[in-house]
């Protein structure tokens, strides 16, 4: 999938790879927040020594900034952007997750922040959407 970047986002994303020495996949801005997606393998590199690089780039930048570790897999992209989730299962382009009912609020987000991230990350990734489904059992029952 081809993600296109306006000129804020071009510089944004310059800044960062030069503060954090990582290679960015894609970054989106939002409600006073940065989303990030690294190359794989790269994640530890970004954070830097307990958490160095990270905190600078949040200073610099002023927002709090989210890292989340590309995978070529959707599957285990997903995984990378919500770790709770415990199954994935996909159909006709939705990828539909089952999380814990304890984490199911913290995955939404307060307003459905965290999942609508998620779901613009994937969409312009993969071009795919997750759902989530129920929490108790698995998707073959």
């Amino acid at each position: 999938m081809k993600v296109t970047l306006d000129s804020k986002a071009i510089q944004s994303i310059n800044l960062f790879q030069n503060m954090t020495h990582s290679s960015v996949v894609d970054c989106i801005t939002e409600e006073g927040e940065m989303y990030v997606v690294v190359a794989q393998g790269q994640y530890g590199l970004t954070i830097g020594k307990n958490g160095t690089k990270i905190k600078n780039a949040e200073r610099i930048f002023k927002k709090s900034i989210k890292i989340f570790e590309y995978s070529p897999d959707v599957k285990c992209f997903i995984k990378n952007i919500i770790p709770e989730c415990q199954e994935i299962m996909e159909e006709k382009g939705i990828m539909y997750i089952r999380v814990k009912q304890k984490d199911r609020a913290r995955v939404i987000g307060k307003a459905g922040k965290n999942i609508k991230i998620a779901n613009t990350i994937l969409e312009r990734l993969f071009g795919v959407n997750i759902k989530i489904k129920g929490s108790v059992g698995s998707f073959s029952e």
